[in-house]
């Protein structure tokens, strides 16, 4: 009975992790990419977001949840020595858990310091210009947080990436050797595009840079020391 509910803890575990963090990338990179095209098409998407009915209702249910519960099992898990996981060898699984690590601490920090403070009535156009500070900071000319937020989206990304991979291996719906192969290449491919995507927001906040901008006219965020 014991091992029976272990098994549903860790095959809710898997799931949990995947389909809303899944959707928490994809939203989320589709929503700040839109600053590629300036601070009008920001606000824009964030205005349209915010006025979705049952927002609030269906993050809590679909996204929070799950991943509260992904995040307090998977640190419940960290107690535990590390085997070899199936479908992971022993370094990809270590690699995996230190990923997970560097993801929790990253969506803590980004829920905490710019989601909470949207939820308190933070207007869209400050919220950019709060963001584009903070990406656009330095520490002895070094880009601190700018680093820091491109290291913890590399990291949300592989957990995402190969998290769906081994969930699609274990739960059956990737059987074959060939089907495993594609799978891999697909997620590998799913995770540099959505790394490339936030890579390059994340540049266009820190440095001022548009697509939609001639390169005479962008203007650099100043660098605050």
């Amino acid at each position: 009975m014991r091992v029976a509910r272990e098994n549903i803890g860790k095959r809710l575990f898997s799931f949990s992790g995947v389909i809303p963090l899944g959707f928490f990338l994809l939203a989320h990179t589709w929503a700040n990419a839109s600053a590629l095209r300036g601070q009008e098409a920001y606000v824009h998407t964030v205005d349209a977001l915010t006025h979705l009915p049952l927002l609030v209702v269906l993050e809590i249910l679909l996204v929070w949840i799950p991943l509260a519960y992904h995040a307090i099992y998977g640190l419940w898990l960290l107690r535990t020595a590390l085997p070899a996981q199936a479908p992971y060898s022993r370094r990809l699984a270590v690699t995996n858990r230190v990923s997970a690590i560097v993801a929790l601490a990253f969506i803590v920090w980004h829920v905490w310091a710019y989601r909470v403070a949207a939820a308190r009535g933070l207007d869209p156009h400050a919220f950019y210009a709060t963001l584009a500070w903070h990406l656009s900071s330095t520490w002895h000319a070094f880009p601190v947080r700018a680093v820091l937020y491109l290291v913890g989206l590399a990291a949300t990304i592989f957990h995402f990436a190969l998290g769906a991979w081994g969930y699609g291996v274990t739960s059956g719906f990737l059987a074959t050797k060939r089907e495993k192969r594609r799978a891999a290449f697909g997620a590998l491919a799913l995770g540099t595009l959505l790394f490339v995507v936030s890579s390059a927001t994340v540049v266009s906040l820190a440095t001022g840079l548009e697509l939609s901008s001639a390169p005479e006219s962008s203007t650099p965020c100043t660098p605050q020391k």
